[in-house]
């Protein structure tokens, strides 16, 4: 087995095997809640067990393994994304539905979001708007700030050269594009970035 396929699997195992226990936590908080009114420190308790299986259930697409012909509807494509940004200075909007897409595709989609994510040292608004073959990928009106070297790999194919773990995203994003032989195109300005596929 090809060392990259493997490392997606143990990928996938590891968020398949904490999802249910991490849900778990979310609902025995949920019953105390019932049982025992609302308090700061079981609400605390309640959002980071919420978050952290947000976070699984998107990790588990973005950097596990996939059947080539598996499918991702709209509703639960753009539910984990929105969960997954939904307590950070980025949010994520899904303006226009569409139907079912090839789950490498939403992959894809998905690791250009942790890109794009870092690319964004204030925050922002993500907007994807479908297109035949994709998405198209829009920040507007907030400050861009794209690690140059990490999007030229990803656009063109230079080296990437030593990556931190908080980089891994971009190398993947590059690995998943063509994996499914998708093109991508990109602009940057110092407020402004759009990529189309």
């Amino acid at each position: 087995m090809h060392p990259k396929q493997l490392a997606d699997m143990i990928s996938s195992r590891i968020c398949h095997d904490l999802i249910s226990p991490v849900g778990a936590i979310s609902n025995g908080v949920e019953l105390l809640l019932e049982l025992n009114g609302p308090s700061e420190e079981m609400e605390l308790i309640r959002q980071s067990a919420e978050n952290a299986q947000a976070k699984l259930m998107f990790f588990r697409v973005a950097f596990g393994a996939s059947n080539p012909d598996a499918m991702l509807g709209h509703a639960a494509a753009v539910s984990v994304a929105q969960k997954m940004f939904a307590s950070g200075r980025v949010s994520v909007d899904f303006p226009e539905p569409w139907g079912d897409r090839n789950r490498n595709l939403i992959k894809l989609l998905y690791l250009l979001l942790l890109c794009v994510e870092s690319s964004l040292p204030r925050g922002g608004i993500i907007r994807c708007i479908p297109t035949d073959s994709g998405w198209k990928i829009t920040v507007d009106g907030s400050k861009i700030d794209a690690p140059e070297n990490l999007w030229s790999a990803v656009l063109k194919g230079d080296p990437f050269g030593a990556l931190a773990s908080q980089e891994i995203q971009f190398q993947l994003a590059r690995d998943a594009a063509e994996n499914i032989n998708i093109k991508l195109d990109a602009s940057f300005s110092e407020n402004s970035l759009k990529l189309v596929f």
